[in-house]
């Protein structure tokens, strides 16, 4: 989907009051690619193709060679709209914001599960799915692990100590 132009509108109250004139409207682009352009950027966000050459053939009705293969030429210009600065930043944004959104809707997802679970674990009327959906809230929050951290403390001077040991070691080794 192309995003419209925005319209800046410049407005000098003083000047309204006094010329009682309309202010000027200018078009503000905030996207400077070509419908291809931006159709090579979402093809390459969508990743469904495996490569640059294989979006630029796609989006710009590149013909096969008569092997099937796409022509050689095709990969100096992907290469060359990759380069693009503009083509990078909109492919660099446009990932971004599929990141965003990826999360978003894991982080929905996980929320959505979570608060059935919780509506199951109070409102089932059998006892298994109660249980069951205790079960699976417990694991949500790592409470069956039976993993415990041990934290080894050492003061400077022990740790002072091993390096020069270590040290001595190895010019032991090397004379």
């Amino acid at each position: 989907m192309r995003a419209l132009p925005r319209f800046q509108i410049p407005v000098n109250i003083q000047s309204m009051k006094d010329d009682k004139t309309k202010p000027k409207l200018q078009v503000v682009k905030t996207d400077d690619l070509t419908i291809k352009q931006r159709s090579f950027v979402n093809e390459i966000v969508k990743g469904k193709l495996g490569s640059y050459k294989e979006v630029y053939a796609k989006v710009y009705d590149v013909s096969l060679t008569k092997g099937g293969k796409i022509p050689k030429w095709v990969e100096v210009e992907a290469s060359k709209l990759v380069a693009n600065p503009k083509i990078a930043l909109s492919i660099q944004k446009a990932l971004e914001r599929k990141e965003v959104s990826s999360v978003a809707s894991s982080l929905r997802t996980r929320n959505y599960v979570i608060e059935q679970l919780y509506k199951e674990s109070r409102e089932s009327e059998s006892d298994s799915a109660r249980i069951r959906a205790l079960e699976l809230l417990g694991k949500s929050v790592a409470m069956f692990t039976d993993v415990t951290e041990q934290k080894e403390t050492r003061d400077s001077i022990d740790i002072e100590q091993d390096i020069e040991e270590k040290i001595s070691r190895l010019l032991d080794k090397e004379g």
